[in-house]
């Protein structure tokens, strides 16, 4: 929803800025000038904008607020309906490489609009709100690789208005949050939905009346605070916490830049940072402008300009938190198995057997051999590949691999030797083992 007839930003989430202004990196949607949709990201502390995607099926329509980010799995999701289609689609694209990675129909979607995307990090799922067909509206889980849609709530209260964009999830709590106004009513209403069970589980009016209408959530689990952005009725922006439970609203910021044109959904929570972002353009202006807010104190602390943002536009932010990789596990391996010393000729121009052992605690198969190093010299596997066998004879399965002596760069003197590595599913692994170095 927007108040002025103006174009604006698209879809945005937060990485690690190299200003330090963000905890996170700040990814968008827009249309790059083709009336395509392009993946970006944008630092809010000067208003930049690095390219990460392409533009994806120009012309290709789009809601504001109708996107999410799976930080762990460099992973955005979008919603839209390419030109000549009916139907919308859930694109999903790697943050990493700008590859377009998926984009299946969802089926039905034209008769049954989605409105707003969440990813549950928890549980690596995709929620989302849509119109079910009758215009209430409805909680449901959406598999982006094949746009199946599976229900979670019933449908809520039809006929129920909906701004796009407008919810948020609470992970661990299973509390799913959007904005509505049902039927007759002319005030909206905050809808909390358990998303285990379906249930509805509460559904005040949100105190403030029809003239300051909710345009954009994000919940602070740390805090856990609904964090709202609103117009507070004097046509500027305001950021606020509402009470799911009741209601209530409790001012953060004063009403910023009156007036001051925005589009639904188009916000997003740093929340280590206590930082709140929306776009606006403001009066007068073409291009849009980045505000940071800071949720701590209400106040503005900074709205650079989105330079080319009047015809480059965008719809939607999302913060993509730092994350942080898993621990390395250390693993069990056995340096030339069946000798004790470990004998090494520095000199020799052999191969160097090394054993990953399987454990009750770890299967050594997972290993990608292709990611295994030994010593110094970050050896690779001298073959390409690793061995399945039982190496130590307990009836487990362990990974043989070889290493050539002169690469692995073991230097005289050394008690011991290391390999690294991966598993397939990505966790780092290490394991160390006594050596004896021969040097003559």
């Amino acid at each position: 929803m927007m108040n002025r007839a103006r174009p604006v930003l698209l879809s945005l989430s937060v990485l690690v800025a190299a200003s330090g202004f963000a905890s996170g990196t700040l990814f968008g949607l827009r249309n790059p000038g083709d009336g395509g949709r392009q993946v970006i990201t944008v630092d809010p502390a000067t208003g930049a904008v690095t390219t990460v995607s392409a533009s994806i099926s120009p012309p290709l329509p789009s809601s504001s607020g109708d996107n999410a980010i799976d930080a762990a799995g460099n992973r955005f999701f979008f919603i839209a309906t390419p030109t000549g289609e009916t139907d919308s689609r859930i694109y999903t694209v790697d943050t990493v490489t700008g590859a377009l990675l998926s984009s299946p129909i969802i089926a039905g979607s034209v008769l049954e609009p989605v409105q707003s995307l969440d990813y549950d990090a928890v549980e690596g799922v995709l929620y989302a709100v849509r119109n079910p067909g009758d215009a209430g509206r409805q909680v449901i889980r959406l598999d982006p690789a094949t746009g199946v849609v599976t229900a979670v709530s019933a449908s809520i209260m039809p006929p129920n208005g909906t701004p796009g964009g407008v919810s948020s999830l609470d992970e661990a709590g299973n509390r799913y949050f959007f904005v509505g106004t049902p039927g007759v009513e002319t005030t909206q209403r905050i809808f909390t939905v358990d998303t285990a069970t379906g249930v509805l589980l509460g559904s005040p009016t949100i105190a403030g009346g029809p003239t300051t209408p909710v345009l954009g959530l994000a919940y602070d689990a740390a805090e856990n605070k609904l964090f709202a952005f609103r117009n507070p009725g004097d046509a500027g922006r305001q950021i606020v916490i509402i009470d799911p439970a009741t209601g209530a609203v409790t001012p953060v910021s004063g009403s910023i830049s009156p007036p001051l044109g925005s589009m639904s959904g188009v916000v997003a929570l740093d929340a280590a940072a206590n930082q709140f972002f929306f776009t606006g353009v403001v009066t007068g202006e073409t291009d849009w402008r980045l505000y940071t807010v800071d949720t701590s104190t209400g106040a503005v602390v900074n709205n650079p300009v989105l330079v080319g943002s009047a015809t480059a536009f965008f719809s939607g932010l999302e913060l993509s938190p730092v994350v942080a990789p898993p621990p390395v596990v250390n693993v069990d391996i056995d340096i030339k198995p069946g000798s004790f010393p470990n004998s090494i000729n520095i000199r020799s121009h052999g191969v160097i057997p090394v054993a990953i052992l399987t454990t009750p605690s770890f299967d050594a198969t997972t290993v990608d051999a292709a990611t295994v190093r030994f010593g110094p010299g970050n050896a690779v596997e001298a073959h390409g590949h690793g061995h399945v066998e039982d190496v130590d004879g307990d009836g487990d399965l362990d990974l043989m691999l070889h290493f050539r002596t002169e690469d692995a760069a073991i230097p005289c003197g050394a008690t011991s030797a290391t390999l690294t590595g991966e598993t397939t599913g990505g966790q780092a692994i290490t394991g160390t083992d006594s050596v004896k170095t021969i040097c003559k």
